[in-house]
């Protein structure tokens, strides 16, 4: 298999693509700040870019946060490669969804007894996929999911289906998340599971230090992808499922994440230069994450572990885009001389995808 990557765009608190891949080489701490409404550590975004075109067709067609943000690394994927006048699918990732749209009309039914107008149709799921359509012009396949914390890597992999089935000729895979709410931060306390303060991390992974809890952060990251043309190349995806009685659906040992990793194995034929991994902060998820990968590439491989999360925070379905875009910069960057990396992304429900790439 191998899919090509013809644009890439991303957004987070890391910046735009190019000011991402700048923080990733030079970190500037703190990179957080504190959510006025729940006193919570937060990772988000700054003063989105200018960019008259977006703001003109959000100013006619609203659009919650996560759809915003999505049109902003969206309209990156499309211009770097070169797809402005052509067709194309839309396929979206987002664990939350609309979430500032629904709080808010929740809220106002709470206060009222009445719903808004246009509720209903700002606050589904598929909303964020629509508006990408609208925005690009498009008549293809547009649609989004929702497959927890992998929910961005599971549009790359039906993506890459539609693609290897010759259903599409062109389409634009990726996740996006604006889950920084009231109401989707104290879920997260509830689970006893996040941080009072983010840990000054760098990319290379130090498993001595036991992780503090996951913080939140929004963000999207997508990438135009086809059967030819010039960028890095998918090589292989692996996923898997295991049922766990855990709270996220996760194992001790990552069972899902192994047969995940050596599924990418068997398709590419040979071991990562290096792994991006989800690792989401708490102690169960990144042991787990440890011991799959020692039980795949063994304890050596332990040195070759890295993560996005110090520059975006855990921005669930956008967090393998995001790793993915990440795991892009380390090849470019040639100071380490990889050719191939290893991406991983878990969900709730014990869900699993790994995603190879490489030059």
């Amino acid at each position: 298999m191998e899919v090509s990557i013809n644009g890439r765009g991303s957004i987070s608190a890391a910046g735009d693509t190019p000011a991402a891949v700048a923080y990733y080489a030079n970190p500037k701490y703190p990179n957080w700040s504190v959510d006025a409404a729940t006193g919570m550590p937060v990772y988000r975004i700054g003063q989105l870019p200018a960019h008259a075109g977006i703001e003109a067709f959000a100013d006619k067609r609203p659009v919650d946060r996560s759809a915003l943000l999505a049109l902003y690394a969206a309209d990156q994927a499309v211009e770097e490669a070169g797809w402005r006048e052509e067709e194309f699918a839309i396929l979206i990732g987002s664990s939350r969804g609309p979430t500032e749209k629904w709080e808010a009309g929740y809220d106002y039914f709470r206060e009222t007894g009445r719903a808004k107008l246009r509720t209903s149709p700002e606050t589904t799921l598929g909303g964020i996929g629509f508006a990408l359509s609208a925005y690009f012009g498009t008549s293809a396949l547009a649609s989004s999911m929702s497959v927890t914390c992998s929910s961005g890597f599971h549009a790359l992999l039906h993506g890459v289906a539609l693609l290897e089935a010759g259903m599409v000729r062109r389409v634009l895979v990726g996740g996006a998340e604006a889950p920084i709410t009231p109401f989707t931060l104290r879920q997260m306390q509830a689970l006893g599971i996040y941080a009072k303060a983010p840990k000054p991390e760098v990319p290379w992974l130090d498993f001595a230090n036991k992780p503090g809890g996951m913080v939140m952060g929004e963000g999207a990251a997508f990438f135009a992808l086809s059967k030819a043309g010039p960028g890095a190349t998918i090589t292989g995806i692996g996923f898997s499922q295991e049922r766990s009685p855990s709270l996220t659906g996760i194992s001790r040992e990552g069972l899902a994440l192994q047969h995940s990793m050596r599924g990418t194995l068997t398709a590419v034929g040979g071991a990562p230069d290096v792994i991006v991994a989800h690792l989401p902060g708490t102690r169960r998820g990144d042991d787990a994450e440890r011991q799959a990968i020692t039980a795949v590439f063994g304890e050596a491989y332990l040195a070759r572990i890295a993560s996005a999360k110090f520059a975006t925070g855990h921005t669930f379905g956008a967090s393998g885009p995001l790793a993915l875009d990440f795991a892009l910069s380390l090849l470019r960057a040639g100071d380490r001389n990889y050719r191939r990396a290893m991406v991983n992304a878990t969900g709730f429900g014990g869900n699993a995808i790994s995603v190879v790439v490489g030059k």
